[in-house]
Order: C-alpha cells, then sequence, then structure tokens
C-alpha cells in the first residue's frame, strides 16, 4: 500500500471511531439531566436510576472519546503535519479555545460525579448541563476548523494561492468561516439525533430480547424509551431545518461540492433529486433556492475543469444518500412513536400496535431498528462531509476559466498534504492498535455496568421525595416518611 493511500485510509479509521464517541458526548449530559429533573418532578426513582447509572456511562465513553481525540492529535502533527502548519498559522484559534471547553467539560463531570446527594438538586443539575455546553461547545469548535479547511477565511487566499506566501493574517476572522453556517447547525442536531435514537434502541433492544424482565425492569426501561423517543421527536425538527439551511448554503458557496453529494453531472435547470429508485424533477432546485422555485439553476460537473472534480463522487453521493434517507426516515418513525407513546391511550389506534407504542413488538422494532440505524447515518454523514471535499485538502476561492468553465484555487490539494516518510507506517499502525483496543475495553466495560448490578437494587438505594415549595438538597429515607408519604411515592413510581 503506498504511504498516500495508507495516510488517507488512517484518517479515515481514526475519525470513523472518533465519531463513535462524539455524538454521546453531546446528547447524554442533556438526557441525563433530564431523567434527573423528572426524577426529582414526579418523586420517580426509575428515572433517578437512569441518570446515575448513565451517568457513570457518560465516564466512561468521555474517558474513551478523549483517547481517540489524543490518537487524532497526534495524527495531525505526524501525518499531516504539511496541513497542520497552515493551520496552526491560521485557524490555530479555534483549537486553542477547544481546549477550554474541553477542560470545562472534565471540571464539570467530575463535579457532577462527585456532586450526587453533597449538594442542591438544582445546583447538581446545572452542572450536568454544564458538561453538555462544554461538550456542544469543544464540538463546535472543531467543526469550525473542519468548515474552514471548506471555506478558508481569515487570510489573503489568492496571494497564497498564487505566490505561496500568507499575508493579511486575522485570525479572528477565521472563527466562523462561510461553511460554519452548514455544519455546526447541522453537526449539533444530527450529534443530539444520533444519540437520543440510539438510547432508543438500547431501550427497545431490552424490550425485545431480555427475558424473565421484573416490573422494575418494565418501568425503567419504559421511561428510558420515552425520554429518548421524546428527545428525539423533539430534535428532528432543528434537524430538519439544519439540513435545508445546509443545501442552501451549499448551493451559494460551495455547488461543486453540492454537485458531488447529489451526483448531479450536468448543469440544468428543474434539477431533479432522487430519492432512492424515485427522480423528482424540480426538487432540488426547489430546495436550495429561496424563495423556492423550481426552475433554478444548480451547477453540475459539466461546468468545472475535470481537474477539480471529486475522484471519488460516487462514494461521496451514495453515503449522502445513505445519510439522508436514514435521516428522513428516522425522524418520521420517531415522531409517528412519540406522538402515539403521548396520545395513544387517546386514539386507541390498534393499527401496528400503535395503542401501546411501550409495549407492543411492532413499534418497539421499529424503535429498535431505526435507532442504531442512525449510527449509520452518522457515520455515513462524515464519510459524505469529507470524501465530498476531495481533491482538496483545503478548498480554495471558485473562480471562471476563458473557456467558462469554472474552477477552484486550491489553498491545500490532498497529494501535497500527506507525509511521505515511511516512519508514518509504524506510527499509524499503532494508532489503529491503541483505537481498536479502546473500542473493544469500551464494550466489555458497558457490557460489565449494563448487566452487571440488578435494575431493582439501583432502585432501592433511591428514595426520592417531592417537595411543593422546590427540590430539597436531601432526600429523606423511606423509614422516615409518614404512611402518607410513602403512599405518594408508590403513585408517583408508575405515573
Amino acid at each position: 500500500m503506498s504511504l498516500f493511500v495508507f495516510d488517507r485510509t488512517l484518517a479515515a479509521y481514526t475519525m470513523a471511531v472518533h465519531v463513535l464517541f462524539t455524538y454521546w458526548a453531546i446528547s447524554l449530559p442533556f438526557f441525563i439531566v433530564a431523567a434527573e429533573y423528572l426524577g426529582y418532578r414526579k418523586n420517580d426513582p426509575y428515572y433517578l436510576a437512569l441518570a446515575k447509572r448513565f451517568a457513570i456511562v457518560m465516564a466512561v465513553l468521555f474517558a474513551v472519546g478523549s483517547a481517540g481525540g489524543a490518537a487524532i492529535a497526534v495524527e495531525f502533527i505526524t501525518v499531516w503535519y504539511k496541513w497542520m502548519y497552515l493551520v496552526n498559522e491560521l485557524e490555530i484559534m479555534p483549537f486553542v479555545l477547544e481546549v477550554l471547553a474541553f477542560f470545562t467539560e472534565v471540571i464539570f463531570l467530575a463535579l457532577y460525579l462527585y456532586g450526587w446527594d453533597r449538594m442542591s438538586r438544582t445546583t447538581h443539575m446545572i452542572l450536568g448541563l454544564m458538561i453538555g455546553a462544554g461538550s456542544t461547545a469543544s464540538a463546535i469548535l472543531i467543526i469550525i476548523v473542519n468548515s474552514w479547511m471548506n471555506t478558508p477565511s481569515g487570510f489573503n487566499v489568492m496571494n497564497y494561492v498564487n505566490n505561496g506566501v500568507l499575508t493579511d493574517i486575522n485570525p479572528v476572522s477565521g472563527l466562523w468561516p462561510p461553511a460554519a453556517t452548514a455544519e455546526v447547525p447541522m453537526g449539533v442536531a444530527g450529534a443530539l439525533f444520533v444519540g437520543f435514537g440510539s438510547l432508543t434502541g438500547y431501550f427497545s433492544l431490552r424490550k425485545l430480547f431480555s427475558k424473565n424482565l421484573t416490573h422494575d425492569d418494565i418501568e425503567y426501561y419504559n421511561r428510558g424509551l420515552k425520554l429518548s423517543i421524546y428527545g428525539a421527536a423533539i430534535d428532528a425538527i432543528f434537524l430538519a431545518w439544519a439540513g435545508d439551511n445546509a443545501g442552501k448554503t451549499l448551493y451559494s458557496i460551495q455547488p461543486l461540492k453540492l454537485a458531488t453529494l447529489e451526483g448531479l453531472i450536468h448543469t440544468t435547470k428543474y434539477a431533479p433529486m432522487d430519492l432512492g429508485p424515485i427522480k423528482i424533477p424540480g426538487l432540488l432546485s426547489l430546495l436550495v433556492s429561496w424563495p423556492p422555485n423550481p426552475s433554478t439553476l444548480v451547477l453540475g460537473y459539466s461546468s468545472f475543469v475535470e481537474n477539480v472534480r471529486d475522484p471519488i463522487w460516487w462514494l461521496s453521493h451514495a453515503a449522502y444518500d445513505v445519510h439522508a434517507a436514514l435521516g428522513i426516515l428516522g425522524a418520521i418513525v420517531f415522531w409517528i412513536l412519540a406522538l402515539f407513546t403521548y396520545y395513544g391511550h387517546k386514539f386507541n389506534v390498534k393499527f401496528l400496535g400503535l395503542n401501546n407504542t411501550l409495549e407492543n413488538k411492532i413499534p418497539l422494532a421499529a424503535a429498535f431498528i431505526m435507532g442504531w440505524l442512525q449510527l449509520v447515518a452518522w457515520e455515513s454523514g462524515w464519510v459524505a462531509a469529507e470524501t465530498g471535499r476531495q481533491p482538496f485538502v483545503i478548498w480554495g476561492p471558485m473562480v471562471q476559466t476563458a473557456n467558462g468553465l469554472y474552477t477552484i484555487e486550491a489553498v491545500m490539494w490532498t497529494n501535497e498534504a500527506y507525509n511521505n516518510n515511511p516512519m508514518v507506517y509504524p506510527i499509524g499502525i499503532a494508532i489503529m492498535a491503541a483505537l481498536a483496543i479502546a473500542v473493544i475495553g469500551t464494550v466489555y466495560m458497558l457490557k460489565k455496568l449494563f448487566t452487571g448490578r440488578e435494575i431493582s437494587k439501583d432502585i432501592a438505594s433511591i428514595t426520592p421525595t417531592f417537595s411543593s415549595s422546590g427540590f430539597t438538597a436531601q432526600a429523606p429515607s423511606v423509614k422516615a416518611m409518614s404512611t402518607h408519604e410513602k403512599e405518594h411515592v408508590g403513585g408517583g413510581m408508575n405515573e
């Protein structure tokens, strides 16, 4: 294998592994805090059991995700050091700020884990929200660097392209490159959607395939399933807007990348969009324009010189189709499940078991399949985004040539950016092996966390109470409750 192919394979491998943990870092803190709040609000030990167990899960995933990020950092300064040199000169500010966001996440995670029953409940939940804020900020700052690679800013781009000299450097102006308008909302909304979707897949898996479930088991999984379904359905609104915004932004600033993702070969009005085997004329033109116009001219590959066309456009297009199709199907399924989970008892629609989505096999199977398929959507989305930028590592301005075709003035081509020193082989193999071990260890640890302790023991250790004047700092033991209070808590458990 040539060094060029090896370096690109290593980059694809490390990114594919790392992004498996990024969506958990963004979504889990909000899921956990929501479960904790509902536990206190409803006097419900099942929600609190969810929050406490998944807080430990969050810590494990955070540790492994951090190791993956460290491996990528090593890769940046060894395998892609030519790219890193330009980033260091021009776009280092997001990386510096990301370190601050990362430490914010670390500090509040430690305080949150330590703070159970040691501080007021409101303070503890605020700490949990700060974990989510730190992880989301960290993700946004990394996405900003990726956006800069698509639309570089903060220096005189054309002077560098023509003369190889960096001038007019302004790192602050690179904090929001044009592509960030599309990538940041899509990245955050996608991470939340995949996170809640995966949780839905987990809880429905337990409901479908676990044997001899106790009452505590059923109530615990039902709480988790409801919360994750509602979270996915709510985020689907944000995700729909983010997807529409991304299409319109690409049309304005990167029409070549839009043509790559959509597989549009010929420049045309009434540009079609493929929905599986169905081709709908004018749909792409309608979606990328504002105000919507089905006759909008959309640039295809026929309007660009051949050497700037993506050599693996077919992979980008196929990955994007998988990403979009699974995302749309997931949003529809989660909206249906959320609607009938909340109103099913009123509708009494027995079709497909929608009258009881938490117990009937068909809705549970739909939640299981569509929940875990969002992992495929997440990975395929990153494949589409990264391969869709080829043959450039750092894009450049689009200019028109003398013959009327367009070209891209590249800041850095991919075949210029890689490290051609043979020492890359042992470094890359070590990174691959370390990440593989980390993933295997994570799976083992998560299995122990989920199966090593009975849910009934978690429930028995939690004795929440609700004060009409607000949250109290400590929950009294069951022995200290009056008979009336015990009945009240029992009723809350069955809500």
